[in-house]
């Protein structure tokens, strides 16, 4: 019987996953740098092997996806400012 690597950080596509699935927008920050971080993190071993062209393409996608949904969240948060000021 063998036991899981717990010590193994969270696939890339976990973080990715949870990044698109987040809805509350002051999580939304953190876990879009996080998936980044590991998708870099991917592209950096990955980057010498011969054969992991679509893999490659996949952590590509994945980065034009959270880039996508930081600028949204960035506008989201840009237009709510103006509101916060004229409420508080």
């Amino acid at each position: 019987m063998t036991t899981p690597d717990t010590s193994r950080p969270p696939d890339w596509k976990s973080l990715y996953d949870l990044a698109v699935m987040e809805l509350d927008p002051t999580q939304r920050v953190g876990r879009i740098a996080d998936a980044r971080n590991a998708i870099l993190n991917r592209i950096e071993e990955t980057i010498t092997k011969p054969g992991k062209y679509n893999e490659r393409q996949a952590l590509s996608d994945a980065l034009n996806g959270l880039r996508v949904l930081r600028q949204q969240q960035e506008q989201r948060a840009s237009a709510v400012a103006p509101l916060r000021q004229k409420t508080g």
